[in-house]
């Protein structure tokens, strides 16, 4: 691709930003590097970012700073150089890194073939990286843990400078010696410890003068004590050296036999980093990798320029060698006929080298082997070159380079000359380029390439439109009609007089003037069609929200409807529920008084419980879809208390607990418990309502019907453990009225073993509770003396 050219388009800017997403130096260098391509290598460019976007679309990015180009320096080490700390630093930080990227790609699918590929080239060098991490700190300095040697010499380092110090510190004290001081301080010079001797006294101190004050009056001098400690701590700080030069070249050498998979490992990061600087790109602008073919078109979809800020206006063109090859964009000036046509060469470019573009995802660009522009002023005063002759010169490149495989861009194409023969030129070279089978987007003003670009085959309009209502341009390109130039109203908008205005009208020619007017016509034709597309969306989305209101409205009624509804046939339920026990405790007196040989009252119990019945049957079920007669019970439906048909009985059975882990569930049926497999339940068809016989009553009398929703609320049993006694037997009483009011003829009530006063008290209140027929402990499979069974009596 032709250098001028990618200048032309902007490409180093688009590089710039692609490189500011790179985590590492080899992402940034790849990004200033990259060039297009043919599209098969295009597409293999692309295939890592396509699936790092996919996956970060789910997941967070491994971090890759720290990582350096490490390349130049392991390939010294491989020839022997030995390597400064600062360079084993690098290595183990790049290292690091790499392991991070490893772990980070074991936790992609299997998926992702490219992901995976990059995964197997990432090498694994713990023993390297374990060395590198004992022998450097995180400043690049050798730690003392590099090698016992190196540990034992710095420990004797360090003891020598304590002991150095207090023999300074000693003889600063010393009264022989402090009467010639400057000051009683132990300072430091070239490493030594020194005293501030006073010149005039110096000879009497003795020693080594190191330094003196900037008056002179004062001499740094190293005593004679510490000379020798100095000399002796001189010869370990040699062999601190001589040690970490032999460990800078072990590791050195170590380095340089992993060469190869430092360089590995190199790659793969570069690749990574590229490709995530890509996907981060992509999602910035909220754009996609374009689809490459080896066909000879180009279609952007929903596409815009990079480089502008705001909220720009994507633009949709398709260009074609089988249909449309050539399209020309007209209209005002400032509009955005330039933009649109570098956006078409640039984003053809980014996607040739293999970039993400700011589009939708079924943007095409096809085998483009070669962008020609000419745009801007090229005016050169040292090439004695105007802009018509700089122009007119690139036209006749681009007219010797056009043909298959080509885009040419073409900025106000015949401008900048007598705007007649400009307008002669332009249409010849138009022509030229239709039939020479290049992709061609060209702009003007000229009305004749408007003619042309109508009634040529292969040749299409276009336009930037321009606002007819507010006088503005809307940047918004509009293939298949032409635009106006709307240079009249510009100048008028800048303070241009009217009567210039009138002036220049009357000079245009009729037929010029009579196709202006067809545009125009077409513009607010356009400018109303699309007002009303608008108008007509904001109240198709208005009614779609009126009417979700008004549907979510009705459900909440109804939801509160039946709410009410069964709100109060509970209520009721629970009414008649409360008058059945007073019933049974009038018909125990009636009992009473029949033994006592009174008559009557069997009648008037029949005839009370026929009323109960009647009012209970007004009230009718629920509002909910009962089960269907005979249908099978299923898992969720069988709670306590449900009627059921067993198979195999005649009489119904009451369900005592819901289904266990067997999917059997406790039936009771007559005085006969039992567990049951769940097909072989099946509803009784009575709307869910439990029958309870009266064992004691008159021989053809039915009890009342008991409410289905209090069997479902209450359980078959009770925990009392954790209660004193007092809080048991309050708890145990309310207990069995529910019991009583739900028809449950057998309860369990959870005591616990512990001290055994719990279930003393538990047994003391069943003894005399009326309700209660007969009690029992637990048995072995029922909770032992932790439990005990209770009779209700019915």
């Amino acid at each position: 691709m032709d250098p001028k050219t990618l200048e032309l388009l902007e490409f180093r800017k688009v590089q710039e930003m692609l490189a500011r997403e790179a985590d590492t130096d080899f992402g940034r260098k790849r990004a200033m590097e990259a060039v297009p391509m043919p599209t098969s290598l295009a597409r293999e460019e692309q295939k890592l970012g396509r699936e790092l976007m996919d996956v970060l679309s789910r997941h967070a990015s491994p971090g890759l700073s720290g990582a350096t180009d490490i390349r130049p320096r392991v390939g010294a080490a491989a020839q022997g150089v030995v390597l400064q700390p600062l360079d084993l630093k690098r290595v183990l930080d790049t290292i690091m890194v790499m392991e991070s990227l490893s772990r980070w790609l074991d936790g992609v699918s299997q998926e992702y073939p490219e992901l995976c590929r990059l995964r197997n080239k990432v090498p694994s060098l713990p023993t390297l990286r374990s060395r590198l991490y004992e022998t450097v700190d995180v400043d690049g300095l050798i730690k003392d843990s590099a090698s016992p040697t190196l540990q034992r010499i710095r420990r004797a380092l360090g003891d020598f400078r304590d002991r150095m110090r207090k023999r300074a510190e000693e003889l600063v004290r010393r009264k022989d010696i402090s009467q010639y001081l400057q000051e009683p301080i132990v300072a430091i010079r070239d490493g030594r410890y020194v005293l501030p001797v006073r010149q005039e006294h110096a000879a009497k101190i003795g020693g080594l003068v190191h330094d003196q004050s900037a008056s002179g009056q004062t001499l740094f001098v190293e005593p004679p004590e510490l000379l020798e400690m100095a000399n002796q701590m001189k010869r370990l700080e040699l062999e601190e050296r001589d040690e970490i030069d032999r460990i800078l070249t072990e590791l050195s050498a170590m380095i340089g036999d992993a060469r190869e998979l430092l360089h590995d490992g190199c790659r793969a990061l570069s690749d990574f980093d590229f490709a995530l600087a890509k996907a981060r790109l992509a999602f910035r602008w909220k754009g996609c990798f374009p689809t490459l073919t080896g066909e000879h078109v180009l279609k952007l979809s929903g596409a815009y320029h990079p480089l502008l800020t705001g909220e720009p206006v994507p633009m949709d063109i398709s260009l074609s060698r089988d249909d449309v090859r050539t399209v020309v964009i007209t209209g005002p000036n400032m509009g955005g006929k330039t933009v649109a046509l570098k956006t078409c060469g640039l984003l053809t470019v980014m996607a040739l080298s293999g970039f993400p573009c700011p589009c939708r995802q079924d943007t095409v660009i096809g085998e483009i082997t070669g962008v020609l522009a000419d745009i801007g002023d090229e005016q050169s005063i040292e090439e004695n070159l105007s802009t018509f002759s700089a122009h007119i010169s690139n036209v006749v490149r681009i007219l010797k380079d056009a043909g298959p495989g080509k885009l040419v861009l073409m900025d106000e194409l015949g401008a900048g000359t007598d705007p007649q023969e400009g307008a002669a030129l332009a249409l010849a070279i138009l022509k030229r380029l239709n039939d020479s089978g290049a992709l061609s987007v060209v702009t003007s003003h000229f009305s004749e390439l408007k003619i042309a670009a109508q009634e040529t085959p292969g040749m299409r309009n276009a336009s930037v439109e321009w606002d007819a209502v507010n006088m503005l341009p809307t940047y918004r390109l509009v293939i298949g009609r032409p635009g106006r130039s709307n240079a009249f109203l510009v100048a008028k908008r800048l303070g241009m007089p009217e009567d210039v205005l009138e002036d220049a009208r009357a000079n245009i020619n009729e037929s010029l003037l009579y196709l202006d007017d067809v545009i125009q016509d077409m513009e607010q034709s356009a400018q109303r069609s699309r007002e009303a597309a608008q108008d007509a969306e904001i109240d198709r989305q208005k009614a779609a929200r009126l009417l979700a209101e008004w549907e979510e409205k009705v459900r909440a009624l109804e939801a509160s409807r039946k709410e009410i509804l069964n709100q109060a046939r509970r209520e009721a339920a629970a009414m008649v529920n409360r008058a059945r026990v007073e019933l049974e405790k009038a018909i125990k007196d009636f009992r009473d008084r029949e033994k006592q040989g009174r008559s009557g009252y069997s009648e008037a119990v029949r005839e009370a419980r026929e009323r109960l019945k009647v009012v209970r049957d007004e009230l009718g079920p629920d509002e909910e879809e009962g089960a269907h007669e005979g249908s099978q019970v299923l898992a969720e439906e069988a709670v306590a208390g449900l009627e059921v048909a067993v198979k195999g009985f005649k009489e119904p059975g009451i369900v005592l607990e819901p289904p266990g882990d067997s999917g059997s569930v406790a039936v009771r049926v007559g005085s006969l418990t039992m567990r049951v497999k769940l097909e072989d339940l099946h509803h009784t068809g009575r709307g869910g309502k439990t029958h309870m016989r009266d064992e004691g009553a008159v021989a053809g009398e039915s009890r009342p019907l008991m409410s289905l929703q209090k069997a479902r609320d209450v359980s078959f049993e009770i925990d009392l453990r954790g209660m004193t006694g007092e809080e048991a037997a309050g708890a145990l009483d309310k207990y069995l009225d529910d019991a009583v009011l739900a028809g449950l003829t057998q309860v369990r009530i959870i005591h616990g073993k512990g001290t055994g006063a719990l279930r003393k008290a538990v047994s003391d209140f069943l003894r005399t509770d009326p309700r209660i027929a007969e009690w029992r402990l637990g048995e072995t499979g029922e909770g032992g003396s932790g439990v005990t069974v209770a009779k209700v009596k019915v």
